[in-house]
């Protein structure tokens, strides 16, 4: 029984680390294409982004703004959820993907049949 117990322990805790570290991927600040910042940050079990500064005088009204939000990752480089434009506030399908040097994020949006990239 202590054998048992030990193992799903530690099996919960190697899962627990393993959502943690794909979560961790895509959190911090990321430079949109547009010179836009936005900062990836963890709640709970998803992850959120808000739109920090950019460069274009007439946006930045809409600094701090939430921009994404429920972002589930499904590997440790793509992360789905919830993407709003902030001038408009509409809720889109979205898929952020970090290329396979780390260092761009790229996000396919969905809008009904259509699919819109922007790198």
């Amino acid at each position: 029984m202590y054998k048992q117990s030990f193992f799903i322990a530690h099996f919960l805790i190697m899962v627990s680390f393993t959502s943690w570290s794909q979560q961790a991927a895509i959190s911090g600040k990321w430079l949109t294409p547009d010179k836009d910042i936005i900062e990836f940050y963890s709640e709970g079990q998803t992850i959120t982004a808000r739109q920090i500064s950019t460069e274009t005088v007439k946006d930045k009204k809409y600094d701090n703004k939430i921009v994404a939000k429920d972002l589930k990752p499904l590997n440790e480089k793509v992360f789905e959820g919830t993407v709003i434009d902030p001038k408009n506030d509409k809720f889109y399908h979205g898929r952020f993907t970090i290329n396979k040097s780390g260092t761009l994020l790229e996000l396919k949006v969905k809008w009904g049949f259509l699919n819109f990239n922007e790198t």
